[in-house]
């Protein structure tokens, strides 16, 4: 049976970010694997891991001199320091599970630019296989899906939707816990690189000192019991795909002892979220236990749980950059993205056409929130007409949710995601 590999992707995470907590990060990866007895099987080599380790300890080292240049009003030092630092946040880069299927599909990409597509079919061969190697991290069902469609297009000459595919199979392989915050850290980074440019040399250390602070949110996500939870429930989903029953119930029962956890947290949107997941949970188990089929059931509590964890990653995000812009329609945004997100897993996993229409409602409120919202803060014209056009499109939606494609939900995600990170 193949286990989460775990302990590599937290290290990666730690190693993400930027802080002087972050010298703990592999304390809290010990808790976890003690408490969860999930056995580490390595996605990354000792000797990646070593330079992943060492790469985040000069990261912090980079980031803390840049900005004692910027105090001693010496910017050219402080690029310097920066530039070492973005070397250092591209081997961390290049360490994470997503990183080389990803490139793979930049690469057909690419040839799609001037190759013929039956030239192209041959790319997609290794972004298979590199799917196949991601399975135990995180479930790969919808990249495939694009995958094949991308395949489908290439056979039939269609160079443009061939693309479309491939983006969507790229835009569906983010690891949430990992991905993000690293993308965040790079993002400070640059901001902070652009802020010096304009000789903005608060902004500069405002900026790095959020890099700094990353740290913090990575070490709550790494300990955060709901994202536990959320590991231990797609272990689960292995373990009944397997035919491991016993180890399944065993796997359920831990991910309902770390939502009880998180069901008490101070954090009220974490909080209501475990809660709604552990009745779930608790049922799951009871059928489990008297020989029921629960595995589609199961499949959407995981869904579930990853929406919810999405949420919680995009608000710790934001958190970031609070000190850049008001949140509220940000705030907005993440919420209609949670409720669109649970309307199609509703609709197309559990086949409950009702609940989605009910989750698209309020999606479509908090849409219509932001849209107030955006226009209050007086947010640049496109942003305003972008969130203009996805309430409009969620507003068809809800009208019938069944009448469109899950690709619809899937763009309009896509859509909602790019708006969050940029505004």
């Amino acid at each position: 049976m193949s286990r989460i590999k775990l302990k590599s992707l937290v290290l990666a995470m730690a190693m993400a970010g930027t802080g002087p907590a972050m010298f703990t990060a592999p304390v809290y990866a010990s808790a976890i694997q003690e408490k969860v007895t999930v056995s580490p099987v390595k996605s990354i080599s000792p000797s990646e891991e070593s330079i992943i380790s060492s790469a985040g300890a000069k990261v912090l080292r980079h980031i803390a001199q840049a900005r004692s240049d910027i105090h001693n009003k010496d910017a050219e030092a402080a690029r310097t320091e920066l530039g070492q630092a973005n070397n250092l946040l591209n081997i961390i880069q290049e360490a994470l599970p997503t990183t080389k299927v990803k490139d793979r599909i930049w690469v057909a990409k690419k040839h799609l630019e001037y190759e013929d597509t039956q030239d192209v079919l041959p790319d997609l061969i290794p972004i298979y296989t590199s799917l196949d190697e991601l399975v135990d991290i995180m479930p790969v069902d919808v990249a495939k899906k694009h995958l094949d469609q991308a395949k489908k297009h290439l056979k039939a000459g269609n160079k443009k939707s061939a693309r479309e595919e491939l983006e969507a199979t790229d835009a569906s392989l983010q690891y949430t816990e990992v991905d993000l915050p690293l993308k965040t850290t790079r993002q400070l980074v640059a901001q902070s690189l652009s802020d010096l440019d304009k000789n903005a040399l608060d902004d500069a250390d405002k900026t790095l000192k959020s890099a700094e602070d990353g740290v913090v949110y990575l070490s709550y996500a790494i300990d955060q019991p709901l994202f536990t939870a959320k590991a231990l429930l797609w272990q689960t989903v292995l373990d009944l795909g397997a035919g491991q029953n016993d180890q399944a119930k065993d796997d359920l029962n831990s991910a309902i002892g770390y939502l009880q956890v998180a069901s008490e947290s101070d954090q009220k949107p974490t909080q209501e979220a475990a809660r709604q997941l552990l009745t779930q949970a608790k049922e799951l188990q009871q059928d489990l236990k008297g020989g029921k089929d629960i595995g589609t059931r199961l499949h959407q509590l995981w869904e579930h749980a990853q929406a919810f964890a999405d949420r919680s990653v995009e608000y710790m995000s934001a958190g970031w950059a609070r000190y850049r812009t008001d949140s509220q329609p940000k705030s907005d945004l993440i919420e209609a993205k949670l409720h669109l997100t649970n309307a199609k897993i509703d609709m197309f996993t559990g086949n409950e056409a009702n609940k989605a229409k009910e989750e698209l409602g309020t999606a479509e409120r908090f849409l219509t929130q932001a849209a107030d919202q955006a226009k209050k803060h007086q947010l640049e014209d496109h942003f305003q007409n972008q969130i203009t056009g996805l309430q409009k499109s969620v507003k068809e939606l809800s009208a019938d949710p069944a009448g469109s494609r899950e690709s619809k939900y899937d763009v309009l995600q896509q859509e909602l995601g790019k708006i969050i990170r940029s505004i």
